[in-house]
């Protein structure tokens, strides 16, 4: 089958739809599919077309990126010139499926969009080109797409943009050989002075919506034996060191913003406890949770749609109320002090990864998907 993934970014940058796209485009290879992926060259060092793991990168042009929000104008040509059994979108950022829907026409092809999560800009004039776009752009690419792909059913009966609209629930994906539970990480935990603390881990974008100020006034609220690893890099970095250095917790808090992909098993290795206090709906699934599942790690989520439908709650992790330092300090402390249920969650955090996250489940459900919707057309 031919497929072509149209994802706004793609790597060399880093989140959690990239990492989704990435990985499907590599299992999707690896069992003989022709894969073809389509972004925006928003940054001119890197090549318009590109050869990696069994697929190919098609990179448009992009006049500028505002709003964490390529304008790559360039998308509908690319798209235009591909022969494909299957189109699969992937919003937001807002721009790519609206310039790919446009250029798709009416042509005879089935197209899909996996709808990551509502779209949300900060500031005054943050919400007014949301809005806009809400109006006026995201009608019209929604009536192109034959259909909307969520990766939980609660986020996507939420959403208002979505109401009325029938749903096809995939979750994302995770690579379950790449992480797992058993790394060793003696010397690392060495080189991070992180020798008889407990410790609290974080994996993300250093972004206000992930919750991470939220983190830090939690820890200030632990015993001063346990410590936090932040992993990732992002606009709020120095003003979340400089948060830790005033809560009087800066030397338990370890910033780690330049994990590489294969390093991150190893880093994730070091929690005693994973934590994701997310807090708006900029987060449909939260892909860090599934991939700290898989390495084995009792999980402390955000109690919002999307999110808590990633665990089972009291199985795998517990729900926290988000916004609320002191509850999620109690919910941490809850696994910290029982280590025996912390083990019994993290084993079952495997399982659930193994039975529902894994490359192979997830791309089996997709490419089911795209059967039917060729069958129909």
């Amino acid at each position: 089958m031919r497929i072509v993934q149209v994802s706004p970014f793609f790597a060399p940058h880093t989140g959690g739809v990239e990492s989704h796209v990435r990985n499907l485009a590599r299992e999707f290879a690896r069992q003989g599919h022709e894969v073809t992926v389509v972004t925006a060259r928003y940054d001119r060092r890197l090549p318009r077309t590109e050869a990696a793991e069994g697929y190919r990168i098609v990179r448009v042009p992009s006049l500028f990126v505002a709003f964490n929000t390529p304008f790559d104008w360039g998308t509908g040509a690319a798209v235009r010139r591909l022969e494909a059994d299957v189109f699969h979108l992937h919003y937001p950022p807002p721009l790519t499926s609206y310039f790919a829907t446009r250029a798709l026409g009416t042509r005879r092809v089935p197209v899909c969009l996996t709808y990551h999560c509502d779209l949300e800009m900060p500031g005054r004039p943050g919400r007014l080109l949301a809005g806009a776009y809400q109006r006026f752009f995201l009608p019209p690419t929604l009536r192109r797409v034959d259909r909307v792909v969520v990766h939980t059913r609660s986020y996507g009966i939420t959403s208002a943009m979505l109401r009325g609209r029938e749903l096809a629930v995939v979750p994302s994906v995770v690579d379950l050989d790449r992480l797992r539970p058993g790394v060793d990480v003696g010397t690392l935990r060495r080189d991070l002075r992180l020798d008889g603390r407990r410790v609290m881990v974080f994996t993300g974008r250093l972004v206000p919506h992930k919750g991470v100020d939220v983190i830090l006034e939690a820890l200030a609220r632990l015993p001063d034996d346990v410590a936090l690893l932040v992993i990732g890099a992002g606009p709020r970095l120095s003003s979340l060191v400089r948060q830790a250095r005033r809560l009087g917790v800066e030397a338990r808090v370890r910033f780690c913003p330049a994990v590489s992909d294969d390093d991150l098993p190893r880093y994730l290795a070091l929690g005693d406890v994973f934590v994701f206090p997310s807090q708006n709906r900029l987060e449909g699934f939260g892909l860090a949770v599934a991939e700290a599942m898989a390495m084995g790690l009792p999980v402390v989520v955000a109690d919002l749609p999307g999110v808590r439908e990633v665990i089972e709650p009291g199985v795998e992790g517990l729900l926290t109320e988000p916004l609320l330092p002191a509850d999620l300090a109690e919910r941490v402390a809850a696994l910290l002090d029982d280590p025996a249920l912390a083990h019994r969650m993290g084993a079952a955090g495997r399982r659930r990864a193994e039975a529902r996250y894994g490359l192979e489940t997830v791309a089996g459900q997709l490419l089911s998907l795209y059967a039917s919707l060729r069958a129909a057309g």
